[in-house]
């Protein structure tokens, strides 16, 4: 395997990632909450509110991700303009 295409495993490699991020941000947050709860010894409060706030905070990171990635994929593009 050269250079380029370890470069382009990797590449693909993380770019997988983002659904894995979908799914286990917001249990991993909702977990956090739900052993606050229990240690306050309150009704599912903060397992509720982790996991909207896990699953909000991951949504704004690949949607500000995507649009870089577009942006630059734009700037690279044959009909960009050029400043030469």
């Amino acid at each position: 395997m050269d250079v380029s295409q370890r470069r382009e495993v990797t590449q693909q490699m993380y770019k997988s990632s983002g659904g894995f991020e979908l799914a286990l941000s917001p249990v991993l947050f909702a977990l956090v909450g739900l052993l606050i709860d229990r240690s306050l010894g309150i009704t599912p409060i903060l397992t509720v509110i982790f996991a909207v706030v896990g699953l909000a905070g991951v949504s704004v990171k690949l949607y500000y991700g995507y649009k870089i990635e577009m942006e630059q994929h734009e700037a690279s593009a044959p009909w960009a303009k050029r400043h030469d």
